[in-house]
């Protein structure tokens, strides 16, 4: 089996899809909404950013600050914090089983979709804990290879990219009674898939960059037909590219 250029991975999602663009945006539709609110959100900071005047007076206050008032607001920005890690994880999620359903959608062509069920596969109990240890994982690894310069990072970040997809793989092929893939042995099966292939990623990646900026201009709309084909093109990526490793 020989690799899809980008233009043949393009055009099988738009065959796939046709006559079901609806199956794959009621499939996506958090995402995009998640995706939307990003852009609105987005848009709202740098308007109140750009007329928002500086006031010393709150720094000032500063000063004035108590021990137990300094643990208070220690323990409320810890507090905050955990919510937003809480909160990423759980998008982490929703985004993978998304990500799990358009794989199977690709390789069964004829399967029926179930939005609720399929894009929320992530937090049942095959996957669920074991995601969130496989998302905290490949973060710290792309995070201590960040520490030594971006670009090292950003290497590391694409050879890595695959191992979502790899962990459901290996999983599968996993023997009933036998213990799971090791979150290593996802990792390293991205790595050796990637291997030769990052820059064609990198690429296939800019090449939807016009849509976005499309996207942009309808206040994120865009995003209910984008976001599927995107999530379609990189499931179709990744299974083209286990096929021919």
């Amino acid at each position: 089996m020989i690799q899809k250029t980008r233009a043949e991975l393009k055009t099988e999602i738009k065959q796939l899809f046709k006559g079901r663009w609806k199956d794959a945006i009621l499939l996506c539709i958090i995402i995009s909404l998640l995706t939307i609110f990003g852009v609105m959100a987005n848009y709202s900071d740098r308007v109140s950013s750009g007329s928002s005047t500086t006031d010393d007076t709150a720094f000032k206050q500063l000063g004035t600050l108590t021990g137990s008032d300094i643990s208070l607001i220690l323990a409320v920005i810890a507090g905050f914090l955990l919510v937003q890690v809480g909160v990423w994880l759980v998008v982490q999620i929703f985004r993978i089983g998304t990500s799990y359903a358009m794989l199977d959608w690709v390789r069964q062509p004829e399967r029926q979709i179930h939005p609720v069920s399929d894009s929320t596969v992530g937090f049942t109990k095959r996957y669920g804990w074991a995601l969130v240890s496989l998302i905290i994982y490949k973060t710290v690894l792309i995070f201590l290879w960040s520490l030594l310069l971006v670009v090292p990072g950003i290497i590391k970040a694409y050879a890595y990219s695959q191992t979502f997809y790899a962990y459901k793989d290996l999983l599968a092929a996993t023997p009933a009674g036998q213990a799971r893939p090791r979150y290593r042995d996802a990792v390293t099966r991205s790595r050796q898939l990637m291997h030769g292939h990052k820059w064609q990623l990198f690429v296939l990646h800019l090449s939807f960059l016009g849509w976005e900026l499309l996207s942009i201009l309808t206040a994120g709309i865009g995003q209910l037909w984008l976001v599927p084909y995107i999530y379609g093109v990189l499931a179709n990526y990744y299974d083209n590219l286990q096929a021919i490793n």
